[in-house]
Protein backbone atom coordinates (compact mmCIF):
# COMPACT_ATOMS: atom_id res chain seq x y z
CA UNK A 1 0.00 0.00 0.00
CA UNK A 2 1.28 3.45 -0.88
CA UNK A 3 1.53 6.07 1.83
CA UNK A 4 -0.59 9.17 1.48
CA UNK A 5 1.22 12.50 1.17
CA UNK A 6 0.31 13.25 4.80
CA UNK A 7 1.75 9.92 5.95
CA UNK A 8 4.92 10.64 4.00
CA UNK A 9 5.15 14.07 5.60
CA UNK A 10 4.55 12.60 9.04
CA UNK A 11 7.37 10.10 8.49
CA UNK A 12 9.68 12.84 7.28
CA UNK A 13 8.89 15.03 10.29
CA UNK A 14 9.38 12.11 12.69
CA UNK A 15 12.75 11.25 11.16
CA UNK A 16 13.92 14.86 11.51
CA UNK A 17 12.68 15.01 15.10
CA UNK A 18 14.51 11.78 15.95
CA UNK A 19 17.73 12.99 14.35
CA UNK A 20 17.36 16.34 16.12
CA UNK A 21 17.09 14.61 19.50
CA UNK A 22 20.17 12.53 18.73
CA UNK A 23 22.28 15.40 17.38
CA UNK A 24 21.48 18.75 19.00
CA UNK A 25 23.02 18.95 22.46
CA UNK A 26 21.76 21.37 25.08
CA UNK A 27 24.99 23.36 24.86
CA UNK A 28 24.44 23.97 21.13
CA UNK A 29 20.65 24.32 21.09
CA UNK A 30 20.46 28.11 21.39
CA UNK A 31 23.16 28.82 18.80
CA UNK A 32 21.66 26.24 16.45
CA UNK A 33 18.22 27.77 16.85
CA UNK A 34 19.53 31.27 16.14
CA UNK A 35 21.45 30.06 13.08
CA UNK A 36 18.36 28.29 11.80
CA UNK A 37 16.21 31.37 12.33
CA UNK A 38 18.68 33.54 10.41
CA UNK A 39 18.94 31.13 7.49
CA UNK A 40 15.25 30.35 7.46
CA UNK A 41 14.12 33.97 7.50
CA UNK A 42 16.35 34.73 4.54
CA UNK A 43 15.14 31.76 2.53
CA UNK A 44 11.86 33.26 1.42
CA UNK A 45 10.24 29.93 2.25
CA UNK A 46 7.91 31.21 4.94
CA UNK A 47 4.41 30.39 3.70
CA UNK A 48 4.53 26.61 3.99
CA UNK A 49 2.47 24.71 6.57
CA UNK A 50 3.80 25.14 10.10
CA UNK A 51 4.74 21.46 10.31
CA UNK A 52 7.01 21.87 7.27
CA UNK A 53 8.53 25.12 8.55
CA UNK A 54 9.36 23.54 11.91
CA UNK A 55 10.93 20.51 10.20
CA UNK A 56 12.94 22.84 7.96
CA UNK A 57 14.27 24.75 10.98
CA UNK A 58 15.09 21.54 12.85
CA UNK A 59 16.97 20.22 9.83
CA UNK A 60 19.10 23.38 9.78
CA UNK A 61 19.71 23.03 13.53
CA UNK A 62 20.87 19.44 12.99
CA UNK A 63 23.44 20.54 10.43
CA UNK A 64 24.67 23.39 12.61
CA UNK A 65 24.99 21.19 15.70
CA UNK A 66 26.77 18.45 13.75
CA UNK A 67 29.25 21.02 12.45
CA UNK A 68 29.84 22.31 15.98
CA UNK A 69 30.57 18.77 17.16
CA UNK A 70 33.06 18.29 14.31
CA UNK A 71 34.83 21.53 15.21
CA UNK A 72 35.08 20.48 18.87
CA UNK A 73 36.59 17.14 17.83
CA UNK A 74 39.00 18.80 15.42
CA UNK A 75 37.41 17.08 12.41
CA UNK A 76 38.28 19.86 10.01
CA UNK A 77 38.82 19.46 6.30
CA UNK A 78 41.62 21.19 4.44
CA UNK A 79 39.32 24.00 3.28
CA UNK A 80 39.44 25.31 6.85
CA UNK A 81 43.21 25.70 6.56
CA UNK A 82 42.70 27.90 3.52
CA UNK A 83 39.96 29.98 5.15
CA UNK A 84 41.50 30.25 8.62
CA UNK A 85 45.27 29.60 8.41
CA UNK A 86 45.82 31.00 11.91
CA UNK A 87 44.11 27.93 13.35
CA UNK A 88 46.98 25.82 12.05
CA UNK A 89 49.92 28.02 13.04
CA UNK A 90 52.40 26.38 15.37
CA UNK A 91 53.98 28.62 18.00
Amino acid sequence: MTDTPQEQLDGFVQAINDLHLATVRDEDARAASEAAANLHSGSGYLNAPMEVLEAFSRAIEIGYAAAMQDVRRGNLDMDIQEWRPELFEVD
